[in-house]
């Protein structure tokens, strides 16, 4: 199963590189249903509730997934595999609003980790207000990570969910890809 990361009091973390195929596998295939309420928010996942999103630090993926929750009310797990550029990796085309907001995501992280900074894993702080993320970061790094994670959740929360996208398969993405903007 899923390895236990240690940390001090509850609740329980699992390794997410670990439970991501489970999750992936539980989760993804189940369209997402708005459910958001202003506020603040939990996150729940197929391996355990990650607890109050704006009174923990994690580590990126986990507060990518949090603002999503934060703007959305949807799971983040509902993206994974979703299209050609959401979840790992990406290559061809984008298929709809959804798969192109996954594709700038991927283009603002890479911006930042030119800049020398590490979204994959960084941790920054932020909070859940009115349905929307609010950066509380204390260097550029960390700011740059949450504005990439806040404009990709506003984008999912304006983007129609369309589930024949789901498990979307890589050949049908095509060669031909757009290049991110500087």
């Amino acid at each position: 199963m899923c390895e236990q990361e240690e940390k001090q009091g509850p609740p329980v973390i699992f390794s997410f590189a670990t439970c991501l195929p489970i999750a992936g596998a539980v989760l993804a295939v189940t369209p997402p249903s708005p459910s958001g309420q202003a506020g603040t928010e939990s996150l729940n996942t197929a391996y355990g509730s990650l607890g109050k999103i704006q009174s923990r630090n994690r580590r990126g993926i986990f507060e990518l997934a949090g603002v999503v929750k934060c703007s959305t009310g949807r799971s983040a797990i509902s993206y994974i595999r979703y299209g050609c550029y959401c979840g790992l990796g990406g290559r061809g085309w984008p298929r709809d609003a959804v798969d192109w907001c996954c594709f700038k995501h991927d283009c603002c992280y890479s911006k930042a980790e030119q800049a020398g900074c590490q979204p994959k894993t960084g941790r920054y702080d932020w909070e859940c207000n009115d349905k929307s993320a609010v950066c509380d970061s204390e260097d550029e790094c960390q700011e740059m990570m949450c504005e990439c994670d806040s404009e990709a959740a506003k984008c999912f929360a304006k983007a129609p969910y369309n589930s024949k996208y789901i498990f979307w398969p890589d050949f049908k993405c095509g060669e031909r890809q757009p290049k991110c903007k500087d």
